[in-house]
């Protein structure tokens, strides 16, 4: 018997993880336990809170009345147990089954946490589902797991979800700021509070270790977080020899949050620090940290499928204060974060869509620029603009971002767009028979 794995399952509590802050993602109601039964996994970078997913569904599980014997919790990523093979996963099972038997009748609840550690995971999984009476969930750290090996391992048998760090909702419930539950109305004081909490959470970001930590010590735990992942997620697991190439690429990157990057130029600037790179091996790395949650891509909408593969993406970080915290000084502003931070609440309130329903646009006429369209890009529909802007209380500012919109609206006969703003209230704009709501970004983010 294998004595690591067995002390961690003998022990694990989740008392020792108490209090678990909630988080919004919804995995739907627990499967009964049989053979063959859909595998639910988490995906997302490191320390995004993927682990306390699992700990609120055995929470709630425990809640519902189900035997702790029944649930099975094991995390893959202890580096005792190096190499982890199918074999270290069978072990799993049987120290399980051999402490608990009635789960083998009544049927288990799998947790697998960080399951890319393991070699041929895959494979391995998919012999358990077939084989065990049991309900399984699954984390990993790679989005390339879910869009390739699942795939083609389970062909319909696994649903992915999603986890980025903290939202705002959950930031505001994590730092136990407000009760933001059900509310309608917020009182002068709250809305004081809420404009004073986003500030902080453009600048510490949604990391739920980083939120509880002084700004000096946020920082240089968000940068050992990209660090980790540039090495372990991206240099080891593809085997890239130059981690000085990958280094430098993730820094630049990260100082280009919600802007247009361009290989191009990346190039030019390492060479001119002495770094010999290309620009195919700057196309490979920047994939593979997209495939470890480091950053996205948003491409251009655009109705001409050629103009999409020529287009330069926009960066956005996991997180903004992962950006903030890994750029150089003065490179990565307020109006970044924000934009940052309002990508991400877009791409969670387009789970379990195809991914590229948000992209930025721009305009025909006169190339005005949009941060963002929702919409359907196969089907060419656009149907919803969010505009974001730090302060629009200043009038030429206000003026450069209507015009954007009114363009844009026109031209894809959408009626109503929001404008999300730090600085400037709540106001209605009406042209045409058009309007843009502007909304405070608490608000917005908030659900508003």
């Amino acid at each position: 018997m294998n004595t690591i794995i067995a002390e961690n399952l003998a022990g694990f509590t989740l008392d020792d993880y108490r209090p678990i802050v909630k988080r919004s993602l919804d995995l739907g109601s627990p499967l009964a336990p049989r053979r063959g039964n859909l595998v639910k996994v988490i995906t997302g970078m490191r320390r995004s809170g993927k682990s306390y997913r699992l700990l609120q569904e055995m929470d709630a599980l425990l809640q519902q009345g189900v035997s702790p014997s029944r649930i099975c919790y094991f995390n893959f990523e202890d580096e005792r147990l190096a190499p982890v093979t199918p074999a270290t996963g069978d072990e799993v099972l049987e120290t399980f089954f051999a402490a608990n038997p009635e789960a083998f009748d009544d049927g288990v609840f799998l947790f697998l946490d960080e399951i890319q550690e393991m070699t041929n995971w895959g494979a391995w999984l998919r012999r358990i589902v077939d084989t065990t009476k049991a309900t399984i969930y699954a984390s990993g750290s790679s989005s390339k797991m879910l869009s390739s090996e699942i795939a083609t391992e389970f062909r319909g048998r696994a649903i992915d979800f999603e986890l980025l760090p903290y939202s705002f909702r959950e930031y505001v419930r994590a730092t136990e700021l407000l009760d933001e539950t059900n509310r309608s109305s917020w009182s002068m004081r709250d809305r004081i509070e809420l404009q004073n909490a986003l500030k902080r959470f453009l600048e510490s970001g949604g990391f739920p270790a980083a939120c509880s930590l002084s700004r000096p010590q946020a920082i240089m735990l968000l940068q050992s977080y990209a660090e980790r992942v540039v090495s372990r997620d991206v240099v080891e697991r593809h085997d890239i020899a130059r981690h000085g190439v990958a280094s430098a690429l993730a820094r630049r990157v990260l100082g280009s949050n919600a802007r247009n990057l361009s290989l191009r130029n990346v190039e030019a600037d390492l060479r001119s620090l002495g770094i010999r790179t290309s620009r195919a091996t700057l196309a490979e790395i920047l994939d593979y940290m997209e495939e470890a949650y480091l950053v996205f891509r948003v491409n251009r909408f655009s109705y001409a499928l050629s103009e999409r593969t020529t287009a330069t993406p926009k960066i956005y970080a996991i997180d903004q204060g992962l950006a903030l915290a890994n750029a150089k000084a003065n490179s990565n502003d307020l109006g970044q974060r924000l934009e940052n931070a309002v990508y991400l609440e877009l791409r969670r309130r387009r789970q379990g869509q195809r991914r590229e329903t948000v992209c930025s646009y721009q305009t025909r006429a006169h190339s005005y620029e949009i941060d963002f369209v929702v919409g359907d890009v196969l089907e060419q529909e656009p149907y919803q603009f969010v505009q974001v802007c730090a302060d629009a209380s200043d009038e030429t500012t206000l003026d450069r971002e209507l015009c954007a919109l009114w363009e844009g609206m026109a031209e894809a006969d959408m009626l109503d767009s929001v404008l999300v703003t730090l600085e400037g209230g709540e106001q209605v704009y009406e042209h045409q028979g058009m309007r843009v709501r502007q909304m405070p970004a608490w608000r917005w983010l908030l659900g508003g």
